[in-house]
């Protein structure tokens, strides 16, 4: 079940006129940070092979130390600033009750969108990178139905 989704492409501006959009793949990345920085898809693809060194077609190695370093420096994606959400409980777990017992639990994609209805935020799930703005996934078609998924890593754009 679909909740909550809009496809990057149709969110990210330029995605569907940009040649380099339409030639790419593994560009994940470059996806979740124009779609939660407002970049066009043009400019954040540059943005990405800059500070990231991806080549293209490639993934984009590193990401989850280099977004934690610009955030750390103090650094701004298209006049927006970078806040290591990850850190704020050094983890993405959490404690639930399941029949009066306190059990840890993995943040999902779910979860988070429960526990963070407000804000942008990009999200790290298995080797795999969205934004999730104001509780609605930006991403592909699984982003938005697979809200089981265990996030690895977020920061929150703003």
């Amino acid at each position: 079940m679909t909740t909550g989704y809009i496809s990057s492409t149709e969110f990210i501006k330029g995605a569907k006129e940009s040649s380099l959009a339409k030639s790419e793949s593994s560009d994940c990345v470059v996806r979740a940070i124009a779609s939660a920085t407002e970049m066009e898809y043009d400019s954040a693809h540059q943005f990405v092979k800059d500070t990231f060194k991806r080549e293209n077609g490639r993934g984009t190695f590193g990401f989850h130390y280099g977004m934690n370093m610009l955030s750390k420096n103090k650094k701004t994606i298209n006049g927006k600033k970078i806040k290591i959400v990850t850190e704020e409980h050094n983890t993405m777990l959490y404690y639930v009750m399941v029949k009066g017992v306190k059990t840890l639990r993995n943040t999902t994609t779910g979860s988070f969108i429960k526990r963070y209805p407000k804000g942008t935020y990009i999200v790290t799930v298995s080797r795999h990178d969205f934004t999730i703005k104001d509780g609605v996934v930006i991403g592909n078609i699984d982003d938005g139905e697979k809200m089981r998924k265990h996030i690895d890593g977020v920061w929150k754009i703003g």
